[in-house]
């Protein structure tokens, strides 16, 4: 009874409440914890909690908090239009269908803008799990927690005692959080090349070329899902910081050899190219298609006109950094201070802080950040995720930061991020209801309540990718048809401005919303 009446309460309040109660009863804890441990008394199976400062327990409410949220709005809110709504699509066509090959957006279009490797995550996931929107983002929440992992061992080899201090800073990094949780092919893009790294990394720092067969295999296995996972560009983004490294080191030709492996690239191409050849065989001209125009034209031409599935992104040079600076927001002050610092010039008689006296592994993890950045500088196509892959590594730099902060300055870090974790589950209802009003489900859910089995739904406007998933595809667009059995009724949806235009009586809408409206017609 109690959850069905929370349920049935105003979400915007539920939310705010449970927010409220949850980071109150953090320090609480902290408290209660300190109490029961005083004189030396401690829990099994625990070190000492009040030898643990204020901060940490902040930080873990925050990542609390921010899971909530983060998991609630995976299973509430529908796929929008357009591009989670697509990337569903595709995978439930995969699946019901049988379109493993190749992507579908419907019977009739092949979808050639992107290697099919996270389509085919969501459709296994939907396989398992059902046809539903949780399912279909789960393989980004993995992928993200597998990404986690991997910051937490980059952390260990960075001298982070601490090394879960990269989870708060990641999950309260927008971009990482908004891609942890959506049916989009960059999470999975970001974990392969932040693998793809780490391997790299060990196989540089093995010692003898024996000891580092295993990563330099790694390596090459996730230059082998690079290209299955969102394309050939994503090879550059695994190159780009390796050889910006190693120019620095002055090391080019003896770390290319330590990485390189022919049984590695054997690996590599055994992994990806069987897919492309099949592909091209039996769809001729995609390979022209996607290396061709989504590789280069997209990057080079500006207001590309090729796109078959949408439009070009015309972004003003250095939009990067505007999306940089949304993507780590919470961290901003850091990047910039610590960018700084990096760059300044020595003074006075004690030398700076900066590149000449860092460490290696900072080093090729500030080339890990800045590599992307910089490329994607000079390039106009671009959008607000192209900024993802250099999360990760600034991740690693900021938990290093924080752990070797002054205790004040920890402390305010930690309030600040369970203020900030209380404020994104407090607004998960708003983010829902945005996301509502740019997707169909609620539309297909009046249909499937008011319609008789067996009515067909008819578009008189052109369907979104979110009307083909929640009626499955069973809608028809054209003109409306009375089918049988349906006692003369039709059910037609249309744009709001030809209902308008057509004057149709308030009695017979069934559902009405931003842009589109459900109509029964006689």
């Amino acid at each position: 009874m109690i959850v069905n009446w929370m349920w049935h309460l105003d979400a915007h309040v539920t939310a705010a409440v449970l927010g409220i109660v949850l980071l109150s009863l953090t320090p609480g804890l902290a408290a209660w914890l300190r109490a029961r441990t005083a004189g030396g008394a401690r829990i099994a199976g625990m070190p000492g909690v009040s030898d643990i400062p204020d901060w940490r327990y902040w930080l873990a409410g925050a990542v609390l908090l921010l899971l909530m949220a983060r998991l609630a709005l995976m299973a509430l809110a529908p796929l929008a239009d357009t591009t989670e709504a697509r990337y569903g699509e595709l995978a439930r066509q995969t699946l019901v269908n049988g379109y493993w090959l190749m992507p579908h957006m419907d019977a009739q279009t092949p979808f050639f803008a992107k290697p099919p490797l996270s389509t085919w995550a969501s459709a296994v996931s939907m396989g398992l799990f059902g046809v539903n929107e949780f399912a279909a983002r789960l393989p980004a929440l993995l992928a993200s927690a597998l990404t986690l992992w991997i910051a937490a061992a980059f952390a260990g080899l960075h001298g982070v005692r601490q090394r879960w201090l990269v989870v708060p800073v990641l999950a309260a990094s927008p971009l990482f959080f908004i891609s942890a949780g959506a049916v989009m092919t960059d999470a999975i893009q970001m974990t392969v090349v932040w693998a793809a790294h780490y391997c790299a990394w060990r196989a540089l720092q093995a010692g003898e070329r024996a000891h580092g067969l295993r990563w330099r295999l790694g390596f090459w296995a996730m230059v082998g899902l690079a290209a299955l996972s969102k394309g050939l560009a994503t090879w550059l983004l695994i190159a780009m910081p390796l050889v910006a490294y190693a120019l620095l080191q002055r090391k080019l030709l003896p770390m290319l050899r330590q990485v390189f492996d022919p049984a590695g690239v054997a690996l590599a191409a055994a992994i990806f190219l069987p897919w492309y050849l099949a592909a091209e065989r039996s769809y001729p001209g995609f390979l022209n298609y996607f290396i061709v125009g989504e590789h280069f034209s997209r990057f080079l031409v500006p207001g590309w006109t090729g796109d078959r599935y949408g439009t070009a992104h015309r972004q003003p040079l250095g939009a990067i950094w505007l999306f940089w600076a949304g993507a780590v927001l919470p961290w901003l002050h850091v990047f910039v201070s610590q960018l700084a610092a990096m760059v300044r010039r020595p003074q006075g008689p004690k030398p700076a802080a900066g590149w000449p006296t860092m460490r290696p592994l900072a080093r090729f993890l500030w080339c890990a950040t800045l590599a992307p950045l910089l490329f994607f500088t000079f390039s106009r196509n671009i959008i607000w995720t192209y900024a993802l892959t250099a999360v990760p590594p600034f991740a690693v730099l900021v938990a290093g930061w924080l752990e070797n902060s002054a205790p004040a300055t920890r402390r305010r870090a930690g309030y600040a991020l369970a203020a900030y974790g209380a404020a994104a589950l407090a607004l998960a209802p708003f983010i829902l209801h945005q996301v509502n009003a740019n997707s169909e489900r609620e539309l297909m859910r009046a249909f499937e309540r008011q319609a008789p089995a067996g009515a067909q739904l008819t578009y008189m406007t052109r369907p979104t990718f979110s009307s083909a998933f929640y009626s499955r595809g069973a809608l028809v667009q054209g003109t409306p048809a009375v089918p049988v059995g349906s006692a003369g009724r039709m059910y037609v949806v249309m744009d709001n401005q030809e209902l308008r235009r057509l004057s149709i009586p308030a009695g017979r809408v069934l559902f009405s919303g931003q842009r589109r409206s459900l109509v029964e017609m006689n």
